[in-house]
């Protein structure tokens, strides 16, 4: 089987290739950098702005993995900043489809991102499941903007597949590498009062659950993509701090801080709930690393 992967040079795209072709996958690679080849993976150019895809990027393939979007957390949310996120995460989804109308071509399988955002930016007790109402807030709008992209691909492919991922954990990147500076101080990485939930899901899991939907053609439509195991903040610094044998007396980092120092985008940071992962599990799958503390 040969899948081709848009965003496969961030931390989990690269964790996903190498997974993929040790169980005999062939790999192309969209990158808006350099362009390689070797026996099982590919890098073929695309450039989003311009409307370029490598057309020889979709030779042979079966499916197509979408992990593009830019980072979230990495700048304050500006009016600017909030449509680059949104369109770094519908453009190139319609730069995809487009090419492959052209082409006249269809594939078995579309598999995109979306978040756990959808359901909104809020703590409470409920534990949401795939069929809720999405939130209100900036999350839920690009979360429902990014699904309805995706959504569209139903008519070139014979199943979409939309994964609401929670918080990916990894030693190699992600919330896990850019806490561990400040929890090997021996600071304590827990924001506002701690109570708020992090959705959350172990790398190792996030591509083992990939294959599992690459190879079982009866998986379709939107799962969230979580762990079993419901944390905190709270929970999760103390999960930090105990992973680096440390520990910490100090307080939680104020919400009134977090909010002057990110502005919205604390509603990311202060707001959080639990999330279901049933309907996956009720679909075949099993996860390895259910618990933070097996990382």
């Amino acid at each position: 089987m040969k899948i081709l992967i848009a965003g496969g040079t961030g931390f989990l795209g690269k964790a996903l290739t190498v997974y993929l072709l040790d169980c005999g996958f062939e790999v192309n690679v969209l990158s808006r950098g350099r362009v390689s080849h070797s026996n099982l993976i590919s890098y073929y150019k695309w450039d989003v702005e311009n409307g370029f895809i490598d057309k020889e990027a979709f030779d042979g393939v079966n499916a197509i993995v979408n992990m593009t979007g830019t980072n979230m957390g990495e700048k304050r949310w500006t009016s600017k900043r909030k449509i680059e996120i949104v369109e770094s995460r519908t453009k190139p989804i319609e730069l995809l489809l487009s090419c492959i109308r052209r082409l006249g071509i269809r594939i078995d399988t579309f598999i995109s991102s979306s978040a756990v955002g959808f359901y909104g930016a809020v703590t409470s007790q409920k534990i949401f499941v795939e069929t809720d109402h999405p939130g209100n807030d900036f999350l839920a709008s690009v979360c429902r903007q990014w699904e309805a992209s995706a959504l569209s691909f139903s008519d070139v492919a014979k199943r979409v597949v939309i994964l609401r991922k929670g918080v990916v954990i990894g030693k190699d990147g992600g919330l896990y590498k850019k806490m561990v500076p400040f929890a090997q101080m021996g600071l304590n990485i827990a924001m506002g009062d701690g109570s708020q939930f992090l959705p959350w899901i172990d790398i190792r899991d996030l591509v083992k659950l990939y294959y599992f939907i690459l190879t079982d053609d009866r998986i379709s439509g939107i799962f969230n993509a979580v762990s079993t195991q419901q944390i905190t903040m709270n929970d999760f610094s103390r999960y930090m701090l105990a992973s680096l044998n440390k520990k910490s007396i100090l307080p939680n980092i104020p919400a009134f801080l977090v909010k002057l120092m990110t502005g919205d985008m604390s509603d990311m940071m202060l707001y959080g709930s639990r999330v279901s992962n049933q309907k996956i599990i009720d679909a075949g799958f099993k996860f390895d690393y259910p618990k933070l503390d097996n990382i």
